[in-house]
C-alpha cells in the first residue's frame, strides 16, 4: 500500500493555533475530488470547510467530532484505493470511525439527472428510519444561507428544524408536506444559481432506495419461519453507549459493522460478510440482528382484521406503538407502595420548584442506595451501571402526545438548578421541539398522571431502562408509587427496598434537603437580630433586615464599618493598581504615535490619594447604617449563651438577642516557616493585613503565596519599579482561576513584566535576616538555593480566626481550617445563628459575602434564599487581569453536567489591538443539551467591565441562543460574547445531528 496523505488540521487565520473538529462531511470509504469538503472546523473566529486538493479515497483513524486538535495534527488521510482505505481502518487504528458508507444502491433515474447538492432527511435519533415533512420555510428560489432552517420535519419523537450548512438557492424537486421520506432521501435541492432552480414537487418513489440502515435491512436474507421483525424493532434493541464489538478472529468487519454488533449483541465469528472481499457491513449485522428477534421474543401473532377505515399512524404514534411492543419481550413484574407527599410539597413551594422536580430528586435519592434500578439489560446477558441519574419524566404535548424529556444528571443538581432546566423542556415538550439529547436515553422514568385523579395504574418499561415508576393521585391513605422493574436486572426484594426508600426520601425531605429559612425566634431581647461584623457580608444584612422593620444592632471592631475590603483589601490594593495602570499604558503610547516622557511615582502622593479614598468611604458608610437605624457598637462580641453576648471595648455592655448572623472576616495566614514570625515582628515582612505602613516601595521584593493577593501586589511593585520574585508551593499560580487562564498569564506575564518571576513547586525552608536584608531559602525540585530581598511579603492566603468569639459557649461547631460550618442558606448548627463571608470559608471575596449576607436576612425574615457558589465570580487585578464567572469546564463535568466550551484570543480583537492589550482569550462553558452557559473565564485587559455581562449571563441562566441573538455593539469587546455563543450553538447543533 502507497504511503497515504494526511489531511491535517489547517491554520486558517494567523492566530489559529487549535481547532475543534466539528463534523464530518465525506465518511470513510468516499471518494474525494480536488477541492471537495471533507470536514468542518471551528477556528478562533467561526465554523469553517477543510477542503482537499487531492483525490482519493478518505480513510481512518478520523479525529473525533468535538476534539480539540494543534494545527498541523494528522485528522484524516487519502489513499490511492477504497482497498487501502478499508486496510487503514482495519489496521486498528481507528476505534470509533463514522458510520460506514452504505452498501451500493441505485439512485432513481430523476435524481441521477439532478444537479446541486441534496438535502437529506436527516436522522435525528437512534430509533428514526423515516421523517414526515411538516412544513416548508423556504420557497423555491429562495436565497440559502449556511445554518438557515429550510423545513421542518416530524421524527419518532417530536417536530425538529432542517438545517443546511451550504449557501444557495432552494429547488426542487422538494418532497410534498405530510410525505413520508425515508432517512437519507433527498427532500429538496440547492443549486448555484437562480437560473437552475425548479419550482416543482415530488412524492417519495416507493421504488427508491431508503438510507444506511433501511438498505441494510433490505440485504438482510429472507426468514420463512416466522414473519421479520421491521428496522425499528431490530434497532429497539440498541443499547446507547454500548462499546463496538471486538474484531473478528478471522476476515474484516467495517466499523460501522462492529458498532451496530455491539449494540445489538451479535458474534461476529459466526458471520459471513457479504462486502467486498467478504467483508462483513452493517447489512450482515441487522440481517443477524433481525433473525434472532424473534427467537427472544417468540413470532409476532398475526392480527385480526379490523372493519373501518384507518388513518396512517403519526410518526411519534408509530414509534410508541414498536417500543410498546419491543417491551413484550422484557419480563416485567409490579410492587406499590404508598407515600404522602404533603412534605415533600411544602419542602418543594420553599424552594420555589415544582412538585414533578421535587419527587424526581427525591427519586434520585433512592436511586443512590439501589443501582440496579438505574442500571439497564443489553443484549446478550449483560447490564449496563449507570452512575449519573438521567431522569425521563412523562409529559403531555399539546395535541395530546405524549413526550420523555430527561432530566440529566440529578444526582449531582441543587433543586433550583433543576427547575431552571425543567421550566424550559416541558415548554419544548408541550410544543413537541425537544431536540434529541433532551429526550433519548433515560436510565430511569417517572409516569405521573395523579393530576387526572388515577387511584393506581402501572407503567410500561423500555429497552434501555430497568425500571419505571407510576404514581397516581393522593388519598387519606397516601399517593400509591407503582414500579415496574425489568426482573433480569432488578429482583423483587431490591424493588421493594427501593420503594421503601423513596417512601422515606418523599415523607422526609429534610433528611436529604437543607434547612429552609427560619424566622427570627420572638421574645424579649435586646435587639432581634445582632450582626457581629461590620464588613460587606455584615453590613448587606443588616442593612437588608432593617429596610424589613427588624431591629438590629451591629459590632465592629473598630471605629468605621467596610471591614477588610475597605481597609486592608479590594479598595486599597485598587488605588494602588489604579497607579500602576497609569505607569503601565505608556508603554503604548510610543505605537500610537505619542511621545509623554517616562513616568515617575510620587510614593507620598499615591499614599495620601489611598488613604483619602478609605477615609471618605469609611465617613459614608457609618452615616448611611446610623441613618439607616442600625445600632453601631465599636468592640468586639463574645458570646455567654445561644442568645447573649458580651462586648468589650468603646460599647461595653452585655446584650440579648433573638438571632445572630457572624461576619467577622479572616485574617492573613501565615505558615510555619522557620523564622517568618520573627521577621513580621521586626518589620522585614509584611502580609496582605500590614503591607499599608511602608514608608517607600522595595526595590526587591520577594512574596510566598501566588494567589490573587500574591500575583497583584507582585505585578504592582514590579510596575512601580521593583525586582520581585513569587514563590508558590502548587504546580500552578492563581490556582482559583480556570487553568488554561492561569497558563496564559505566565505567558502574559514573560513579556510584559520582565523584572518579575514566578516560580511553582516551591517549599520556603528558612526566612532570615534583617529589614533591607532578608535571606529567603528555598527548595525547587531536588535543589537547594536562596535569595535575598528588601522586603518579604506573605500572601498565603486568609484563614478565619473565632477564637475571640467563645463559639461553644453558644454552640456553634467549626468545620476544617477553623471556618463555621454553614449551609448554603447560612444557618449553623444552632439555626438562629447564621455564619456569613470569610468565617465560613469558601470564596473570600467581598462580593460573596455581600450576597451570604443577603441570604442570610431573607431565611431570617421567612424567604428561602439560598448561596449559588456555581454563580459566583471573581476578578485577579493582575494585567491582563483574571476573571470567572461560574464553572470552568473541569468544574461542570465534575458536577455531572454534560458541557462544551469555546474561546476565542484576544489577539483577534479590534479593539484590543487598538489598544495594544492583545494578550489573553475568554471562554464560554454552556451545557450541551439546554445550551444554558454555566461558565465565562477571562484573561483580558479589562476583565473587570467585561465581567459583567457574563455574571448576567449565568445568574439568569440564559442560553447560547439569548446571547447569540443579542445585539452588541461594535467596536465593542462585548461582540464577542455573542460570537462565541453562535460559534458554539453552531457546533453543538451539527454534534447533535451526527449522534442522532
Amino acid at each position: 500500500m502507497a504511503e497515504p496523505y494526511v489531511i491535517k488540521m489547517p491554520q486558517l487565520t494567523d492566530t489559529m493555533t487549535e481547532g475543534v473538529v466539528v463534523s464530518w462531511e465525506k465518511p470513510i470509504g468516499a471518494r474525494v475530488e480536488r477541492g471537495d469538503v471533507v470536514a468542518t472546523i471551528e477556528t478562533d473566529k467561526a465554523i469553517m470547510d477543510v477542503e482537499v486538493f487531492r483525490s482519493g479515497y478518505l480513510a481512518g483513524p478520523l479525529a473525533a467530532v468535538d476534539s480539540v486538535m494543534p494545527v498541523g495534527a494528522a485528522m484524516a488521510y487519502l489513499t490511492e484505493t477504497p482497498e487501502d482505505a478499508q486496510s487503514l481502518v482495519e489496521g486498528g487504528v481507528s476505534e470509533n470511525p463514522p458510520a460506514e458508507v452504505a452498501p451500493a444502491v441505485s439512485a432513481p433515474a430523476a435524481s441521477e439527472s439532478l444537479s446541486g447538492y441534496a438535502i437529506k432527511m436527516p436522522q435525528l435519533s437512534d430509533t428514526m428510519t423515516e421523517g414526515v415533512l411538516v412544513s416548508w420555510e423556504k420557497s423555491p428560489g429562495d436565497k440559502i444561507q449556511r445554518g438557515d432552517v429550510v423545513a421542518t420535519i416530524e421524527t419518532d419523537k417530536a417536530i425538529m428544524d432542517v438545517e443546511v450548512f451550504r449557501e444557495g438557492y432552494l429547488s426542487g424537486p422538494r418532497v410534498a408536506v405530510d410525505a413520508v421520506v425515508p432517512v437519507g432521501e433527498a427532500i429538496a435541492w440547492l443549486v448555484e444559481t437562480a437560473e437552475q432552480v425548479r419550482d416543482t414537487s415530488t412524492a417519495v418513489a416507493s421504488t427508491q432506495p431508503a438510507a444506511p440502515v433501511a438498505s441494510a435491512a433490505k440485504a438482510a436474507p429472507a426468514v420463512t419461519s416466522t414473519p421479520q421483525p421491521s428496522v425499528a424493532e431490530v434497532a429497539a434493541r440498541r443499547v446507547p453507549g454500548a462499546q463496538p464489538a471486538a474484531r473478528p478472529r478471522q476476515g474484516a468487519a467495517s466499523p460501522f459493522a462492529r458498532q451496530l454488533a455491539g449494540q445489538q449483541g451479535v458474534d461476529l465469528n459466526l458471520m459471513q460478510g457479504s462486502g467486498p472481499a467478504g467483508v462483513i457491513v452493517g447489512a450482515d449485522v441487522l440481517a443477524a440482528a433481525s433473525r434472532a428477534l424473534p427467537a427472544m421474543s417468540g413470532a409476532r401473532v398475526p392480527e385480526p382484521a379490523v372493519p373501518g377505515e384507518g388513518r396512517a399512524m403519526s410518526a411519534i404514534e408509530k414509534a410508541i406503538s414498536q417500543a410498546m411492543v419491543a417491551s413484550l419481550s422484557i419480563p416485567v413484574f409490579h410492587v406499590t407502595v404508598k407515600a404522602k407527599p404533603e412534605a415533600l410539597m411544602r419542602a418543594a413551594k420553599a424552594h420555589k420548584v415544582s412538585l414533578t422536580v421535587a419527587i424526581a430528586k427525591a427519586a434520585s435519592q433512592a436511586l443512590a442506595k439501589h443501582p440496579l434500578v438505574n442500571a439497564a439489560y443489553q443484549p446478550t446477558d449483560k447490564i449496563v451501571e449507570r452512575a449519573q441519574h438521567d431522569i425521563g419524566i412523562a409529559a403531555t404535548t399539546e395535541d395530546g402526545g405524549l413526550v420523555v424529556p430527561v432530566l440529566r444528571s440529578v444526582e449531582g443538581k441543587a433543586l433550583e438548578q433543576l427547575q431552571q432546566e425543567w421550566t424550559p423542556l416541558v415548554e419544548k415538550a408541550r410544543k413537541r421541539r425537544l431536540s434529541p439529547p433532551e429526550y433519548t436515553h433515560p436510565t430511569f422514568t417517572i409516569s405521573n398522571m395523579g393530576m387526572y385523579g388515577v387511584t393506581q395504574f402501572d407503567a410500561i418499561v423500555t429497552p434501555g431502562t430497568a425500571a419505571i415508576i407510576a404514581i397516581a393521585g393522593n388519598s387519606p391513605e397516601g399517593m400509591p408509587i407503582t414500579i415496574t422493574a425489568d426482573h433480569r436486572v432488578v429482583n423483587g426484594a431490591e424493588a421493594a427496598l427501593f420503594l421503601k426508600d423513596l417512601k422515606k426520601a418523599i415523607e422526609h425531605p429534610e433528611s436529604w434537603l437543607e434547612a429552609g429559612a427560619t424566622p427570627i425566634p420572638e421574645g424579649d431581647y435586646d435587639v432581634q437580630v445582632l450582626v457581629i461584623g461590620a464588613g460587606p457580608g455584615g453590613e448587606d444584612c443588616a442593612r437588608e433586615l432593617v429596610e424589613n422593620g427588624v431591629k438590629v444592632a451591629m459590632v465592629n471592631n473598630a471605629p468605621y464599618p467596610g471591614g477588610e475590603c475597605l481597609w486592608r483589601g479590594c479598595i486599597p490594593s485598587k488605588a494602588w493598581r489604579a497607579a500602576a495602570d497609569r505607569i503601565r499604558d505608556r508603554e503604548h503610547d510610543a505605537a500610537m504615535g505619542l511621545q509623554m516622557g517616562t513616568p515617575k511615582l510620587d510614593w507620598a502622593q499615591l499614599e495620601k490619594h489611598r488613604r483619602g479614598i478609605l477615609q471618605a468611604r469609611g465617613e459614608m458608610a457609618l452615616k448611611t447604617d446610623q441613618g439607616m437605624k442600625i445600632q453601631v457598637l465599636e468592640g468586639t462580641a463574645r458570646f455567654t449563651g445561644e442568645h447573649s453576648v458580651e462586648i468589650s471595648g468603646k460599647d461595653a455592655r452585655s446584650l440579648s438577642f433573638g438571632a445572630c448572623v457572624i461576619a467577622t472576616g479572616a485574617p492573613a495566614f501565615v505558615p510555619p516557616i522557620p523564622g517568618v514570625q520573627e521577621a513580621l515582628r521586626s518589620g522585614a515582612a509584611v502580609t496582605s493585613d500590614t503591607v499599608w505602613d511602608l514608608a517607600q516601595p522595595p526595590q526587591r521584593l520577594c512574596v510566598i503565596g501566588a494567589g490573587a493577593i500574591g500575583m497583584e501586589m507582585a505585578q504592582m511593585f514590579h510596575d512601580f519599579g521593583a525586582e520581585v520574585l513569587v514563590l508558590e508551593a502548587l504546580p500552578r499560580p492563581v490556582a482559583e482561576m480556570e487553568k488554561e487562564v492561569s497558563e496564559q498569564l505566565m505567558k502574559a506575564l514573560a513579556h510584559n513584566s520582565p523584572r518579575l518571576q514566578v516560580l511553582t513547586s516551591v517549599k520556603v525552608q528558612e526566612v532570615s535576616g534583617k529589614p533591607g536584608a532578608l535571606d529567603i531559602h528555598y527548595q525547587v525540585g531536588d535543589t537547594d538555593t536562596h535569595h535575598v530581598c528588601d522586603l518579604l511579603l506573605v500572601a498565603t492566603g486568609k484563614r478565619p480566626d473565632t477564637s475571640t468569639l467563645n463559639l461553644p459557649a453558644a454552640g456553634v461547631t467549626l468545620a476544617e481550617r477553623g471556618a463555621i460550618a454553614a449551609s448554603a442558606t447560612g444557618q449553623t448548627s444552632v439555626p438562629h445563628i447564621y455564619a456569613v463571608g470569610d468565617v465560613v470559608g469558601g470564596y473570600m471575596l467581598a462580593h460573596t459575602a455581600g450576597q451570604q449576607g443577603r441570604v442570610a436576612a431573607a431565611n431570617l425574615l421567612g424567604h428561602g434564599a439560598r448561596y449559588d457558589a456555581a454563580k459566583d465570580s471573581g476578578v485577579t487585578f493582575t494585567r491582563p487581569q483574571c476573571a470567572f464567572v461560574g464553572l470552568s469546564l473541569e468544574q461542570a463535568k465534575a458536577a455531572g453536567m454534560d458541557v462544551a466550551e469555546v474561546k476565542v484570543p484576544m489577539s483577534i480583537d479590534a479593539k484590543a489591538m487598538m489598544t495594544g492589550e492583545t494578550d489573553g482569550l475568554i471562554k464560554m462553558i454552556a451545557d450541551k443539551v439546554s445550551h444554558r452557559i454555566v461558565g465565562v473565564h477571562f484573561l483580558a485587559d479589562h476583565a473587570d467591565l467585561l465581567v459583567g455581562e457574563a455574571v448576567m449571563m449565568v445568574s439568569a441562566g440564559l442560553t447560547l441562543e439569548q446571547v447569540g441573538e443579542a445585539i452588541h455593539p461594535h467596536p465593542t469587546q462585548t461582540e464577542l460574547f455573542g460570537e462565541m455563543a453562535r460559534r458554539l450553538l453552531s457546533r453543538l447543533r451539527r454534534s447533535a445531528r451526527a449522534a442522532g
